[in-house]
């Protein structure tokens, strides 16, 4: 499968994220991806899926967990998982020593960003097979983040440390926070919720600036359900689900600190938007707006002088509809050139700078991603970017993400 090939050159490209702050590297969709998938590959294991359990406890802290869930529906990964489970008893650090360097990457680029000081400790592995009743082999990473949360009183803030944290749409974030406490905010609406849990599903949520942002306050009230519940939301996945973004945990955990001013040095470094075409360079080209995005001024017939007859007058109307029309004619023929140049040779932000021109000056992002024939993960990419530019703005109606040209709702100067 591509999984295989992938995910070494998806590895290499994660540890360049913290050594040039790249913006997000996409990864083929409906596999799992992450910080220590490799030697599972090695092993001959072929993670479906991966899950995010975050525990926040009253001091800010957090236990991390990174599931890699493999379904047993064979008797050839059957037996490699069990050769990876003893491996895994038998020789924790081969497996620990690479996503330990990782995680800490990612743990100072949030720390940069937020302002606190962050550590991440205790880092661990283990594998199991779990019985739901179909077969899963599940390995779990585990480590300890410091002041992943700010703490303001009473006040528990979460979020900051992964904000603008990208899931597909198989992917699953479960946050969890101690019994005394309660959400007064939760932002985005959660998906879920559970007994102290928020769950929210890459196929209902795309997280924007500023999200998730979860506010905990000391005896508010928490989501009411059982506690048989939360334990089911946290070990059991559902059928289709893959609950780790496709850019991989580690890029995507590496751009949470980082996101703003990351993808603006790279985007910058590579060229900025202009009106005469697009820059070249894979992986963060910059669009330019032909024909939509400036116009020539329309001429103004010179009327400073004095029309002493009625044919003069003629002749000065007749000039002036003259050039109008030829202006009129410019710009069209313009429009027609920008509308002639093939798909293929414009950039990916051209193409969808153009298709929300072409909806009149906003879409929904899942249109996008429709017409286009783009991935969750690569639509992401490219409108994450082009926000950041300024290019295109976002706003949520309901629990759709809508793009639009910055114009577009701008009044007409008097």
């Amino acid at each position: 499968m591509a999984t295989r090939q992938a995910v070494f050159a998806l590895l290499c490209a994660v540890c360049c994220v913290f050594a040039a702050v790249s913006p997000a590297m996409a990864a083929p969709d409906g596999t799992a991806t992450g910080p220590g998938l490799e030697p599972l590959v090695q092993q001959g294991v072929e993670p479906d899926s991966t899950r995010i359990v975050v525990e926040v406890t009253e001091d800010g802290d957090a236990r991390w967990e990174i599931q890699y869930w493999t379904r047993l529906d064979d008797q050839n990964t059957t037996d490699a998982f069990a050769s990876l489970e003893d491996d895994i008893d038998a020789n924790p650090t081969d497996y620990t020593s690479a996503f330990a360097d990782r995680i800490d990457g990612t743990v100072d680029a949030a720390s940069n960003s937020t302002g606190r000081e962050m550590s991440a400790t205790n880092v661990s592995v283990a594998a199991e097979t779990r019985s739901l009743p179909d077969s899963f082999g599940v390995v779990t990473y585990s480590f300890e983040w410091s002041n992943f949360a700010a703490v303001d009183g009473d006040s528990l803030v979460v979020g900051d440390a992964i904000e603008g944290f990208f899931l597909d749409s198989g992917s699953r974030l479960i946050l969890s926070w101690p019994d005394e406490y309660g959400p007064t905010t939760v932002a985005p609406t959660a998906d879920d919720t559970r007994e102290n849990t928020v769950i929210w599903r890459g196929s209902d949520t795309e997280f924007v600036s500023g999200e998730p942002r979860v506010v905990l306050e000391v005896g508010e009230g928490a989501p009411a359900t059982s506690p048989t519940a939360t334990q089911t939301a946290a070990q059991t996945p559902a059928t289709t689900d893959d609950p780790f973004p496709t850019t991989g945990a580690l890029a995507a955990l590496a751009l949470v600190g980082v996101l703003v001013v990351g993808a603006g040095f790279y985007l910058r470094s590579r060229g900025v938007f202009g009106s005469g075409g697009a820059r070249d360079g894979a992986g963060g080209d910059e669009a330019a707006v032909a024909a939509s995005a400036t116009r020539d001024t329309e001429a103004e017939p010179d009327v400073s002088q004095t029309v002493p007859s009625e044919s003069a007058g003629e002749v000065a109307s007749d000039d002036t509809d003259t050039a109008e029309e030829a202006d009129t004619t410019d710009d069209a023929d313009d429009a027609d050139d920008a509308e002639d140049i093939p798909s293929e040779l414009l950039s990916n932000e051209e193409r969808v700078l153009r298709l929300i021109e072409s909806r009149g000056g906003r879409i929904k992002q899942q249109e996008v991603a429709s017409a286009l024939d783009w991935t969750d993960a690569k639509t992401s990419k490219v409108v994450r970017g082009m926000r950041d530019q300024g290019t295109i703005e976002g706003f949520r109606l309901g629990r759709e993400n809508v793009l639009r040209l910055p114009e577009a709702d701008e009044p007409d100067d008097a």
